[in-house]
C-alpha cells in the first residue's frame, strides 16, 4: 500500500499529551514575561527576502501556487506561484510585525505555528525529520545587554523542562542557521561564537535550540532599541513533533524498567 503520509498524525491520548506538552512550555515563557501571539501560515515573499532566506536556502522553501488560467486543470503547465511562502520558521514573523518600529521596551514573544521545510523525502520519519511540523519558540528583541541576561537566566530552565519530560541530552554548538553550507568559514566562525546552541538527545537529535542573530534582523527590518541603536534578537526554539515523540518513548522506557 501507499504510504499518503510522513506526517504526524495525532488522536485521542497522543493528541492530549502534545498539547499537554506544549501547554508547558506556554506555561513557562508567560511566566517569565512573554506575551502570546499567533502568525499565519504563510508568510509573505517580501519579508523572507528581507531576512536573505531564499538566498541561504532555496532548496527548502515550499511556496503555495494557483492555476494561473482557472478554467484548465491545475497542473504544470497551468502553475503560477504567487509571492507567498510557507513558514521555515515562526520568528521570521515577529521580525515583520516590528518592521520600522522604535521599541518603547524589550520585545519578549512566544508562539506556536506550523513551520514546512523541502526535506529530502528519503529522510523523512515521524518524530524526527518532516517536511511539516510544529514549533514553539520565544523570540526576544531589544538590547544586547537585555537578551544576554534573559538568555542566561532561561537556558537553565530549557535544561531543566526537557530532564523534565525525560528528555536527556546536553548543549551542543551548531551552524547558525541564516548561512548556507556552503560558507564553511563563516560557518566555522558561528560555532566558535556559539551564536546557535541545540539541546541534542544522545543519538544527536536537537529537540531545542538558542539562537543568537545580533544585530542580523534588526537592521534588515529597521527595527531599533529602546536606546535608540539597531535591536539585536535571540530565540529559543522548541521542536514540538521531536520533544512529543521522546517524551513518549521515554514514557514507556520508564514504565518497562518497573
Amino acid at each position: 500500500m501507499t504510504t499518503l503520509t510522513h506526517q504526524q498524525i495525532r488522536s485521542g491520548e497522543a493528541l492530549e499529551r502534545f498539547e499537554s506538552l506544549d501547554e508547558g512550555l506556554r506555561a513557562w515563557a508567560i511566566s517569565h514575561g512573554a506575551e502570546e501571539y499567533h502568525f499565519p501560515v504563510l508568510i509573505a515573499g517580501g519579508a523572507l527576502r528581507l531576512a536573505e532566506y531564499p538566498d541561504a536556502f532555496p532548496h527548502l522553501l515550499m511556496a503555495p501556487c494557483v492555476a494561473a488560467d482557472p478554467e484548465k486543470t491545475f497542473a504544470g503547465h497551468n502553475v503560477e506561484l504567487c509571492d507567498w511562502f510557507l513558514s521555515p520558521a515562526v520568528c521570521y514573523h515577529s521580525y515583520a510585525a516590528f518592521a520600522g518600529r522604535a521599541l518603547e521596551t524589550n520585545q519578549m514573544l512566544t508562539a506556536r505555528g506550523c513551520c514546512f521545510r523541502h526535506e529530502d523525502p528519503t529522510a523523512l520519519a515521524p518524530g524526527r525529520r518532516q517536511i511539516e511540523f510544529e514549533m514553539r519558540e520565544v523570540i526576544l528583541i531589544g538590547e544586547p545587554e537585555w537578551i544576554e541576561e534573559r538568555l542566561a537566566a532561561l537556558q537553565p530552565d530549557v535544561t531543566a523542562l526537557a530532564v523534565e519530560a525525560g528528555l536527556q541530552g546536553d548543549w551542543q554548538p551548531a551552524n547558525d542557521p541564516f548561512f548556507l553550507p556552503r560558507a564553511r568559514g563563516k560557518a566555522h566562525m558561528q560555532r566558535l561564537l556559539g551564536t546557535k546552541i541545540e539541546y541534542c538527545l544522545d543519538d544527536g537529535l536537537a529537540v531545542a535550540s538558542i539562537n543568537r542573530h545580533g544585530a542580523f534582523f534588526g537592521e534588515r527590518f529597521f527595527i531599533r532599541n529602546i536606546s535608540g541603536g539597531i535591536s539585536h534578537s535571540a530565540c529559543i526554539a522548541f521542536g514540538l513533533d521531536r520533544w512529543a515523540a521522546h517524551h513518549f518513548l521515554a514514557t514507556l522506557n520508564h514504565a518497562s524498567s518497573l
